[in-house]
Order: C-alpha cells, then sequence, then structure tokens
C-alpha cells in the first residue's frame, strides 16, 4: 500500500465519524408528530362572553359542532347543535381553568370567532385585552361587541331555516351591514387599535336578543340584535347611547353600505336609498380655539315614490334629515362627555402642540359651537319614472 493511499484510508476512518454526527445533530432538528390531537378531543370555543360580578370575572363559552364551523350554510338535523359552559375566577384564564374542570376534552381558542363584553365588566377592559390576547392560541381576527342583557340569553337566540349558528349577527355581521349600515363591527385587531391610541374613541355595537319582529308557529322567536353603541376613549369606558341617540354615526362610519330615508317634499314624498356616505374634517382657528367643519358627500337612489315631489325636494331633505341626525347625535355625546367624531383626535394627529397644551390629560369634550356641519347629496337615479310626475 502506497503512502498516498494509506493516507487517504486515515482520512476515511477521522471523516466517518464526524459524518455520523452531523447527520445524528441535524435529525435533532427534524419536527416531528410529537404533539398532534385529534379533532374528537378538543373543544373549540368559538365565542366567549365575559362579566364581572362581586369582584370575579364570569365567563360563558359556547362551543359548536366543528362540522358546522366549516360548513356553515347547511341545514342542521340537530335543533340544538351548541353547547354553552359557565365558570368564574379572578382573572380571564383562571375562570376558564375553572371551566376545563367539567370539559371532558381539551378546551382550545384557535378558533375563537366573537368575543362579547358585558357592560358590568367594561372598567375591566384592560385585563380583558390581556387574558384574551397574551396567549399565543387567541387571534386578532374575533369581533368584539358589548351588551347590557344577560350573555345567556345571546347564546340561545334562533336562527332562521334552522340554519347554522354561525350564520348570525354576532358571528356574521356582513349582512346586516350591507343593508342596513349602522356602526361597523369591530374586530380584535381594531379594537385593540383604537382602545390604545390617544385621544381616540371606539364605539363598540351593542348586542342584544329581541323576540318582537319574528315568530314561528305562533310563537316569538328571539333573535340578536345592534340596539346601540358602547363608547370608549381609550381604555376608559364613557357609556351608553342606545340607537335612536347615536343615528347620526352612521354617517360617518367608514364602512357605509346602504340605508333608507323618507323624503319630504310639498305635494308628496318618496323612500330614498342612501348608497354612499363620505366624510372628512377640516379644522381652522378663530380666536385660538379650533372651529371643527364636517363636510359629508352622500349619493343615493329613489326606490319608491307617493304623490308628486321634485329632485331638489328630495335633495334638500336628505341633506337636512343627515345634518340633523349628526347635530342630535354630537350634543347627546357632549351631555354624556363623550366626543363622538374624534375631533380630539383629529387635533392629536394634525395639530400636536395645540393638543399637548389644551387636551392632553383633561378629557376634553368639544363646545357645541365648535362644530359645523354641511351635507350634499346626490341623486344618481329616480327609478323608471320621472319625479315630478305620478305617470
Amino acid at each position: 500500500m502506497t503512502a498516498a493511499q494509506r493516507h487517504k484510508k486515515v482520512n476515511y476512518w477521522i471523516k466517518w465519524p464526524l459524518l455520523v454526527c452531523v447527520i445524528l445533530c441535524s435529525s435533532l432538528l427534524l419536527q416531528g408528530c410529537w404533539d398532534e390531537v385529534n379533532l374528537q378531543d378538543v373543544s373549540y370555543v368559538s365565542a366567549i362572553g365575559i362579566d364581572y360580578k362581586e369582584d370575579h370575572f364570569e365567563i360563558y363559552v359556547q362551543l359548536i359542532k366543528f362540522s358546522l364551523v366549516a360548513k356553515t350554510e347547511t341545514l342542521q338535523p340537530d335543533p340544538n347543535p351548541v353547547w354553552n359552559g359557565k365558570a368564574s375566577g379572578d382573572s380571564i384564564l383562571l375562570a376558564l381553568h375553572d371551566l376545563t374542570r367539567a370539559g371532558h376534552s381539551i378546551l382550545s381558542l384557535e378558533h375563537l370567532k366573537t368575543v362579547i363584553v358585558q357592560e358590568r365588566a367594561m372598567g375591566k377592559m384592560t385585563e380583558i385585552l390581556d387574558g384574551l390576547n397574551r396567549q399565543r392560541t387567541s387571534r386578532y381576527t374575533a369581533f368584539i361587541y358589548g351588551t347590557r342583557t344577560s350573555i345567556e340569553k345571546i347564546f340561545t337566540t334562533e336562527t332562521f331555516f334552522d340554519q347554522s349558528p354561525l350564520q348570525s349577527i354576532m358571528y356574521m355581521p356582513g349582512p346586516l351591514e350591507s343593508q342596513r349600515s349602522f356602526i361597523r363591527p369591530y374586530l380584535m385587531q381594531l379594537a385593540v387599535q383604537t382602545l390604545k391610541e390617544p385621544a381616540m374613541v371606539t364605539t363598540l355595537p351593542a348586542l342584544t336578543e329581541n323576540d318582537k319582529y319574528w315568530s314561528r308557529k305562533k310563537q316569538s322567536i328571539p333573535i340578536q340584535f345592534i340596539d346601540g353603541i358602547f363608547v370608549f376613549n381609550e381604555l376608559r369606558y364613557l357609556g351608553y347611547l342606545k340607537e335612536s341617540d347615536s343615528t347620526g354615526m352612521r354617517w360617518v362610519n367608514p364602512e357605509f353600505k346602504q340605508f333608507q330615508l323618507k323624503a319630504d317634499g310639498p305635494e308628496g314624498s318618496s323612500t330614498v336609498v342612501v348608497t354612499s356616505s363620505k366624510a372628512r374634517i377640516h379644522t381652522s382657528f378663530v380666536e385660538g380655539k379650533p372651529v371643527f367643519m364636517l363636510k359629508l358627500s352622500l349619493t343615493g337612489n329613489v326606490a319608491e315614490m307617493a304623490g308628486l315631489i321634485k329632485e331638489e325636494d328630495v335633495t334638500a331633505s336628505v341633506e337636512s334629515q343627515v345634518k340633523k341626525q349628526i347635530e342630535d347625535t354630537f350634543h347627546k355625546g357632549i351631555t354624556k362627555g363623550m366626543d363622538l367624531f374624534e375631533l380630539e383626535h383629529h387635533l392629536y394627529r394634525y395639530y400636536q402642540t395645540y393638543w399637548k397644551e389644551e387636551c392632553k390629560g383633561k378629557a376634553w369634550v368639544p363646545k357645541p359651537e365648535q362644530l359645523k356641519i354641511t351635507a350634499h347629496f346626490r341623486l344618481i337615479h329616480t327609478g323608471n319614472f320621472d319625479l315630478n310626475t305620478d305617470t
């Protein structure tokens, strides 16, 4: 054997153990299925309700068959495909941990779709957000609502045509907002952003149950219903406004889709469908005080007509109603210390120096004379007949 062959053989025996060590170390980095969990061993929480009583958190959870999560439009042979749980504790997660005593399976928040906060618990919003979002399983895509009614009643409302419980407002608010806009639904991500943004106002939809509209076999059907808003300035809870006191909020809703108004004229009336509403705020200073100009641009069409009415009468009536609704909402908010149209936040963003000197840390609320409103409505379609005829 030559010297070169002996050298090659020695290198082979040196490299072989090194190669084995490299392979073994690399195998330690490979992922396996050691933490695999079967679906039948997991109970996925689809909605969680949070209340606060006697210095303790009370939580309510709703479980839905996992098959319904994948197929929300399927008719259900089971008349009651949901399970509701209740527990209490010193914190959100301790209450949830208490519920696991009777869970019989793993309780998971990985598919949480909705959070409902009872008004009594709104002063604990910091603890609620921390408890829900600190753990990695939670998602920021869940809807968040407030309520003044029993969470148990909301969790036991019915759906139409025996559809999945996911076909309801608390899980799917889009269809309602698309035909009757009021207040935009808040995802957890948006709520966290606005609740922690300086001088920002957050208006959570107020969810309740209502049995006055629908019935089946002469029996009233309780359904989910939006009846107002809960108002926060940053994380500070300011109070509740029913829908009739906050109608002006719909016209500044950035996700406005549609709303119907009755337009009156000297000799007739019409139903107008407003299909677009865009709001802008401009600020000027008079004697060192800010004056805000809220300008609204609206478009819509005539859906029905009774009697004779001219286009200019329709336009004037819509503009007058929208302006009055905003003024009424603005004044109702002021009486409760609410800056509903986020005028302070406008100062924070564009006039920092003034905001730091006059508003920061002072619970600033605008004066009635500080808001001016203009509304411009453009009628884009009048239907099949002219407005000023009865043919």
